[in-house]
């Protein structure tokens, strides 16, 4: 009976009934605010979950480019990002899709060529979750201080590297390279792969913010770095990892090494194809080309002259179809990629033989600083310098270019 008192009373006062309307809106209005404010954030929660559920499936679904590419992701560098990697010191990411083919050992011997030899301040990082570089590069105390930091669980350095460390950090954490001045190195150890997966999923469906494709380059640009190294090697997985992806988007070069075999020079034209199909993400990456490893015989006399019958006939066949395939793939990659030179395959003279001594100190020392060792590991010293220069050589017409 309350509303019909209420209404005969508006009616003998004469009261307006947008005031009852207005009073009326109230009441509503004091009734459902609790309950607004009690179901806002689960309506919130929902809507977040459903479209963080879209951006993935979108991602990894049927017509996606790849998670790395994903259309529902937008492709977000840094402001500065073409102007920081022109004007970068050379940062040379050695990769390839396939293991076992003496990628960490040559980016081992590169350290001691360039910083030993060369006396350029490099920085090294090792981007590996297997930490084999880590093993090779440390002395002996600093890689136990690492063993004992895995096993409290701690994450190695590389993986607060790609988690979006700044550059103060970095210069803070580096280690020193055993018995290499001018050089300082990030290790690695099996928690980068924990900290690769979480930065990609909570990427993809949206909980980070930030672009994780570029924190690497962020922080290698800065400069900070720039001032502090003049060349950055890096020790990248045989997958396209989140770590591989930083490390590509912030390079200015690769190198790629390859066993000279069938399935290797595949593997090589194949990361081409990988370095040319997402392009997008590194429009300045230059191919420094593809060298030779692990190879049967001395590719260079003790005077420095190119040996006759140098490769095996079944590595000469492999080079031939590395060359083929690779070019092949570079047809499709944009211009960039594929002006560094015009044939992929670095010189023969650059190869690096397969010798005893050599599988010997993998895992434990760089053979290239053991300058007053064997002849075996003289001629692999010799090996890297020729590829030392020929990189510098190759570094030196891309900047003309």
């Amino acid at each position: 009976m309350l509303p019909i008192f209420v209404f005969a009373d508006a009616f003998s006062l004469s009261i307006p009934f947008t005031w009852i309307y207005g009073l009326a809106a109230a009441l509503i209005v004091a009734l459902c605010t609790p309950i607004f404010n009690w179901t806002k954030p689960l309506v919130v929660t929902h809507f977040k979950a459903v479209w963080r559920l879209r951006r993935a499936e979108r991602a990894v679904g049927e017509a996606s480019k790849g998670i790395w590419l994903a259309d529902s992701i937008p492709l977000e560098p840094p402001a500065d990002y073409a102007r920081t990697i022109k004007v970068s010191k050379p940062i040379i990411v050695v990769a390839s899709l396939k293991g076992g083919v003496g990628k960490t050992t040559t980016v081992a011997n590169l350290i001691g060529h360039f910083a030993g030899k060369k006396g350029k301040r490099v920085l090294a990082l090792d981007m590996d979750f297997q930490g084999s570089l880590s093993a090779i590069v440390l002395s002996q105390a600093d890689y136990d201080e690492s063993l004992a930091a895995q096993a409290d669980g701690s994450p190695s350095k590389a993986a607060q590297l790609i988690a979006g460390r700044d550059a103060e950090w970095l210069l803070q954490t580096t280690v020193a390279v055993d018995g290499v001045e001018n050089a300082r190195f990030i290790p690695s150890y099996y928690t980068l792969a924990i900290m690769e997966n979480r930065l990609m999923v909570e990427w993809v469906i949206g909980k980070n913010k930030q672009d994780i494709r570029y924190l690497l380059a962020q922080v290698l640009h800065d400069p900070k770095i720039q001032d502090r190294f003049d060349m950055i090697l890096i020790d990248a997985p045989p997958r396209l990892t989140t770590a591989c992806v930083q490390s590509l988007c912030s390079a200015t070069h690769v190198l790629i090494p390859t066993v000279l075999d069938g399935l290797s020079a595949e593997a090589s034209a194949g990361f081409v194809g990988q370095l040319g199909v997402n392009q997008k993400l590194w429009p300045h990456l230059r191919l420094l080309g593809v060298v030779g490893t692990m190879t049967n015989n001395l590719t260079v006399d003790d005077k420095g002259k190119t040996a006759d019958g140098a490769l095996a006939d079944y590595e000469a066949d492999a080079r031939q179809a590395a060359i083929d395939a690779v070019q092949s793939a570079l047809e499709t990659a944009g211009p960039t990629l594929r002006a560094t030179q015009s044939d992929p395959m670095l010189p023969t003279d650059c190869f690096v033989p397969q010798k005893a001594e050599l599988g010997r100190q993998a895992g434990s020392k760089i053979a290239y600083r053991l300058q007053g060792g064997s002849l075996a590991i003289q001629q692999v010293s010799r090996a890297f310098d020729r590829l030392g220069d020929e990189i510098d050589r190759r570094i030196a017409a891309t900047k003309k270019l």
